[in-house]
């Protein structure tokens, strides 16, 4: 997959599933998303967008995010 099919996470609708991309933060926020399993190549689910606010399922779990964060994880639309 190329960067040219790739979204900003906080644009995506609800219900849609997404594979990560890339994560465009600095390494500490990196290392946290890692730590809640949310890194490139992840598989994804949109649960709830409110403007760029989103709760997203990963597994069992279930990740609340700000637009800050979502704006710069680059996502594929899985269809």
């Amino acid at each position: 997959m190329s960067s040219a099919n790739a979204q900003s996470l906080s644009t995506l609708a609800e219900s849609l599933s997404a594979h990560i991309y890339a994560v465009k933060t600095d390494n500490a926020t990196r290392i946290r998303l890692l730590g809640m399993g949310i890194g490139t190549g992840s598989r994804i689910e949109i649960l709830r967008n409110r403007n760029g606010d989103i709760v997203l399922g990963n597994g069992n779990n279930r990740i609340s995010l700000g637009r800050t964060i979502t704006a710069n994880i680059m996502v594929h639309v899985q269809e």
